[in-house]
């Protein structure tokens, strides 16, 4: 709550010495300055003042599918990045413009559907979500028992999509296995590995590594709804619902 209060101090004094001037950097201004920071390939997804910190800009770019909220002066002189809370309720401002953003397209979405290794709960479902899981994540498996119990009882296709760790040396051999052998679910809960590393399912496991950089997606376990809603980290059973809704 530290952080939370100095942070808000900080966007306090920007709004304070910024008071003259109620305009915000254009978005032309945005990626040129944030290119000096951000080496990756983003897109500037909104620009405009805080309504309730007259005089501080709100700005969200995304990597990928991946939205990155900050704050900065009409200027940009100055940049301030990490979560702005609302003390009256201790939201985060932040974080909810983060949910708000944290999307794909349809057309993303269908672009998924070539790229799952095996499905679990109600297949054939017209409600649908994806999941990227690493074989060794911890979190992954803190997650399987909660998305299980929610799929088969909200009758829900849960689309795995294996994307293995570099921090999991065991991880891509595992997902390898899992693609050669034709395994599933219950076979990839219980852990299984074979030497069996073909080039078609080596093949496969990279271009989902590849596909995963392409959306932002940098951790497991992280899930794509059928509405191209995001969530990452492991799951509520609200957090599933938001998927599908």
């Amino acid at each position: 709550m530290k952080k939370a209060l100095v942070f808000s101090l900080l966007a306090s004094f920007v709004a304070v010495s910024c008071q003259q001037g109620k305009a915000c950097p254009t978005e032309d201004k945005v990626k040129t300055r944030m290119k000096e920071l951000i080496p990756q390939k983003f897109k500037v997804e909104s620009v405009q003042t805080l309504k309730e910190i007259p005089g501080l800009c709100e700005v969200v770019i995304k990597v990928g599918a991946q939205p990155l909220v900050f704050y900065t002066d009409k200027e940009m002189k100055y940049v301030l990045a990490g979560n702005l809370f609302r003390l009256a309720d201790k939201k985060s401002l932040t974080r909810e413009r983060q949910l708000e953003f944290m999307k794909v397209s349809q057309e993303e979405v269908r672009e998924l559907e070539r790229h799952t290794d095996f499905v679990f709960g109600k297949e054939g479902s017209q409600k649908y979500i994806y999941f990227f899981t690493d074989p060794d994540c911890p979190f992954c498996k803190r997650s399987e028992p909660i998305v299980e119990k929610w799929a088969n009882e909200k009758g829900v296709e849960v689309r795995v999509i294996l994307f293995p760790l570099p921090i999991h040396p065991e991880a891509f051999d595992k997902s390898v296995a899992l693609v050669c052998d034709k395994k599933g679910w219950e076979e990839y809960k219980s852990g299984y590995n074979s030497k069996n590393h073909c080039e078609d399912g080596k093949k496969k496991v990279e271009s989902n590594l590849q596909l995963a950089e392409r959306y932002g997606i940098s951790g497991t376990p992280t899930f794509i709804g059928m509405n191209g809603k995001i969530h990452m980290g492991v799951p509520t059973e609200q957090d599933l619902d938001r998927l599908i809704q």
